[in-house]
């Protein structure tokens, strides 16, 4: 197993506030962007990939109801950013390019071997979708339904249990 010297940040670059125009802050910056030139293709699709990841992550942890993203449009943004052509994905995972197109404007569901093809090929929990949709669902519903819900409580459940209702 190779060693390798990790070296800590100076000055608590990562961990203080930092003045945007020091030297320090001119230096860190340099020393991200020649990082960040190191870096192979495969090591910047690999980190969009992961950012595509959190950014699914983050819409089901997300409680503002007022974005809603339908599971296709996060496909499309896989898709987009590896290269892939709807109808040659469409192809690959064995469904008609006109099936994809509906289920990517979010007009049909990913069924459950979906959700299972969709993990595996991008290398998320194949319940994100199922979840993604549900998610969105329950959003709806709640929108459709707001005045009706409001009937419904355990203090009136519990005063009909006590009257004997």
């Amino acid at each position: 197993m190779m060693n390798k010297k990790i070296t800590e940040p100076e000055n608590g670059l990562l961990t203080n506030q930092m003045d945007v125009n020091s030297t320090d802050f001119d230096k860190f910056q340099a020393k991200l962007l020649n990082k960040s030139r190191a870096r192979t293709q495969e090591q910047n699709l690999n980190i969009e990939l992961l950012a595509l990841k959190y950014k699914i992550e983050d819409y089901l942890n997300n409680d503002n109801n007022e974005d809603v993203k339908i599971a296709g449009e996060f496909i499309k943004q896989y898709l987009r950013t590896l290269r892939i052509k709807q109808n040659r994905f469409a192809e690959y995972i064995g469904i008609k390019p006109s099936n994809l197109s509906k289920l990517l404007k979010g007009e049909r569901p990913i069924n459950y071997e979906l959700a299972l093809i969709l993990g595996r090929i991008f290398k998320v929990n194949p319940m994100i979708w199922i979840e993604i949709q549900a998610k969105n669902e329950l959003l709806r519903l709640k929108q459709v339904k707001h005045q009706e819900l409001f009937k419904y409580s355990l203090k009136d459940l519990l005063r009909m249990d006590n009257n004997g209702v």
